[in-house]
């Protein structure tokens, strides 16, 4: 490529990307360009800062280093025991404490240098993201040199008017947490504000870290307090606050940790208690489809029913034998002369003929009447199989028993005949030889009473096509029972299949999105899976149960 760009000058080459772009790919991938922007501009702000207080630092005398030394040490030490705020996920540490005194004691430049050091801890272990650890220090030193640059300012100012008092430090104090708390906090949230768009709304901002900024405050003011003790008592009085510091702040640190620690069982307890309710739900859920498939097969049996008494009433009612009675009483009228009557009359010659073809009449009415009611006598029967079935299953509540599988699906098929007969939906069968397996019985038919109901009313979005469902039985290679429901029918879309399975998801316009749910819960409360697959709109669709392949002890 190189020799024939030389050779052809209207050849492109192709320049390598910059190395910015691959740091940018590394570091923020889901940044758009009003976040980069953001996180640059405030990381480059952050580090001119940050080497401003180190000059101004190394200027101060050596007693002051150790102050810096130390208060950062203690910052950084006490960002490894946060304090939870109670109903809240956000909180604090006694690290403000420390470098609120090093604002008080050293200046804004020694607080700076601090903060960065608290902030790199705290980012250190709550974020795994190179953005956090990075942007987090250079925005708390960039926060707290503005705010502890206006305190000093203002107490300068006070100073010089001759407003110096106690009282006026405490609030300036306190003040001051405040704003360094609201310029921390938003210079942080900006960045997923900025990447989700989303404006800065001062309720929610409230909302979420008021009790935060009330705990600055708090620590603004045990800051003020050690500081005015050094001044009257000097450095013995801070040395022999920060153990009782250090002792309480982690006291309550471990006391709010057992307290998320107990949330988290209740929490786990009710999500347990839920997924029981949930499950029962499912159970009611699934033995109310069984119920509408049986009652809409009972319900298409006794209109066969109907027929047959209608048509065996109406045969009856214009039966021939009312003509053998007539026949009888002309021969009674002419018992003394029968055979002249029989013989010799015109009418009575004809009474033979019509006998014999009354005889094939009644006869046919016969057979008619049998063959109806052996149709009414199977429908009986068929009514009696489809109660018998559902009964079998109404009373069974997550018992494992041996079963065979091809009997449930044949099950699950009676069950739903109705709906596969007036959808015109042949069925074809692929069963492997399967032995003898323990099943739970109850939540396997409910599952493949969902599963053959849905592909039935898949199809009905294909009126065009033949309707056919294909079931198959097997055992995979990994020793697993597999049962597929395969349909073609309208099939799925590439979106649904990731949620087809969530509660209360449904494409039919009379769904209640919950059998596939329930479905999905049962096969994972026996060890299993439920999957399903298409290759998109229009290709049909097929659900597969798996589950652990569990013989009968006399078939193992």
């Amino acid at each position: 490529m190189s020799e024939l760009a030389a050779a052809d000058p209207r050849v492109a080459r192709v320049a390598p990307p910059p190395w910015w772009s691959g740091v940018h790919r590394r570091l923020m991938p889901d940044y758009n360009r009003q976040a980069t922007l953001y996180w640059w501009g405030v990381v480059l702000l952050g580090l001119a800062v940050l080497a401003h207080s180190l000059s101004q630092v190394a200027a101060l005398p050596s007693a002051a280093w150790w102050n810096v030394v130390v208060g950062s040490l203690l910052a950084m030490l006490a960002g490894l025991v946060p304090v939870r705020i109670p109903r809240s996920t956000n909180s604090f540490t006694a690290g403000e404490i420390f470098i609120f005194l090093l604002l008080m004691l050293n200046g804004p430049e020694a607080a700076a240098l601090a903060s960065a050091c608290e902030a790199l801890v705290g980012s250190w272990r709550t974020s795994k993201r190179w953005t956090s650890r990075i942007a987090s220090p250079a925005m708390a030193a960039l926060a707290m040199f503005c705010a502890g640059s206006v305190l000093q300012a203002t107490l300068a100012t006070s100073k010089r008017a001759g407003f110096e008092n106690d009282a006026l430090l405490l609030l300036g104090a306190i003040g001051f947490a405040l704003g360094y708390f609201v310029l921390n906090t938003v210079m942080v949230t900006m960045v997923p504000r900025l990447k989700r768009n989303e404006p800065l709304r001062l309720r929610s901002f409230i909302g979420s870290f008021g009790w935060l900024g009330i705990a600055y405050a708090g620590n603004a003011s045990v800051a003020t307090f050690l500081y005015l003790s050094f001044r009257q008592s000097g450095i013995v009085v801070v040395i022999a606050a920060v153990p009782i510091i250090v002792i309480l702040l982690t006291t309550g640190h471990y006391f709010f940790r057992r307290e998320e620690a107990e949330d988290a069982v209740r929490k786990a307890r009710e999500q347990q208690a839920a997924q029981r309710q949930l499950l029962e739900n499912a159970r009611q859920a699934g033995m109310a489809e069984i119920a509408t498939n049986v009652l809409h097969n009972v319900g298409n049996v006794l209109n066969s029913v109907n027929v047959s008494a209608d048509l065996i009433g109406s045969k009856l009612r214009a039966s021939e034998a009312a003509g053998l009675a007539r026949a009888v009483a002309l021969m009674d009228a002419h018992a003394a002369d029968l055979g002249d009557y029989i013989t010799r009359d015109a009418k009575g010659r004809l009474l033979p003929g019509y006998l014999k073809q009354l005889a094939q009449a009644i006869a046919e009415e016969q057979r008619t009447l049998v063959d109806e009611l052996a149709a009414l006598t199977k429908s009986v029967k068929h009514i009696k199989d489809i109660v018998a079935t559902q009964q079998s299953y109404a009373g069974t509540r997550s018992v494992v028993e041996e079963a065979q599988i091809v009997d449930l699906i044949e099950d699950a098929l009676r069950i739903d005949a109705g709906g596969l007969a007036d959808g015109h939906v042949s069925v074809q069968r692929e069963f492997a030889e399967v032995p003898l397996l323990m099943l739970d019985k109850h939540r396997v038919l409910l599952i493949l009473v969902n599963l053959i109901s849905n592909a039935r009313h898949a199809m009905n979005g294909v009126p065009d096509a033949p309707h056919r469902i294909t079931l198959r039985v097997g055992v995979t290679p990994t020793q697993a029972l597999q049962v597929s429901v395969v349909d073609n029918g309208e099939g799925i879309a590439a979106e649904d299949l990731t949620r087809i399975f969530a509660h209360g998801f449904t494409t039919k316009k009379d769904g209640h999105g919950f059998g596939l749910h329930s479905c999905v819960l049962a096969a994972r409360e026996m060890g299993g899976t439920l999957t399903a697959h298409s290759d998109g709109p229009g290709r049909g669709a097929a659900f597969t149960l798996a589950l652990p392949l569990a013989t009968s002890a006399g078939n193992a």
